[in-house]
């Protein structure tokens, strides 16, 4: 990805190079397991959930070894929702690289985004971080979106939003970051939930 100074492109971006990104939906799901008056919060029990989710398909995928090539495969838990990304080899990798995942404690369903391809760099890791960077601080600019609820992942140019959301807000959210500078695509991965109600809301205060 060629590197491009954010000042230089800050007050002039084309139109064109603004709607370049492409917004794609990968799931469109209600029906979050959550407890709570607010269906877009996970609660402690749950991120806990996750993060052992993360740790257990690292291990898992780390101890493959051979059957997966050595590919670097990254892996994200939102409410048991679980993204895959990275690049392997040939798709049997990419289909040993799930079955590896889906028996894991807690996975309620898995979004696999692997790519057959060559290894990322060290450039482009560090475009990626530079770019979660801008898409996240548009999300927190935005009157549009709770940022906090939104977990954002990028890899090689490609925005994943991820979180407990309802539908305006996710679709919000896409189009927000897709206006951030360097974005080739965007891919919505959210459980789309209703929004509480003015009256629920007060209750839960």
């Amino acid at each position: 990805m060629p590197s491009t100074s954010p000042s230089a492109n800050a007050g002039m971006m084309p139109a064109c190079r603004r709607a370049a990104a492409v917004l794609v939906t990968v799931m469109l799901a209600a029906c979050a397991t959550l407890t709570g008056k607010d269906p877009g919060a996970r609660s402690p029990g749950v991120i806990m959930d996750d993060r052992g989710i993360e740790s257990a398909a690292r291990r898992a995928l780390g101890s493959a070894g051979d059957a997966l090539g050595g590919s670097a495969i990254g892996v994200d838990s939102f409410n048991g929702v679980v993204l895959l990304t990275g690049q392997v080899a040939d798709e049997s990798h990419k289909r040993e690289a799930q079955r590896i995942v889906e028996p894991l404690r807690r996975v309620r369903r898995i979004h696999n985004e692997i790519v057959v391809g060559p290894a990322d760099t060290l450039v482009s890791r560090a475009n990626d971080r530079l770019l979660e960077t801008r898409a996240r601080g548009a999300l927190v600019g935005s009157e549009a979106v709770n940022a906090d609820r939104v977990k954002i992942i990028v890899r090689n140019g490609e925005v994943f939003l991820m979180g407990l959301v309802h539908r305006e807000m996710g679709d919000a959210a896409a189009e927000v970051a897709s206006r951030a500078h360097g974005v080739q695509r965007v891919v919505k991965v959210f459980e789309y939930v209703e929004p509480v109600a003015e009256g629920e809301e007060d209750e839960a205060k």
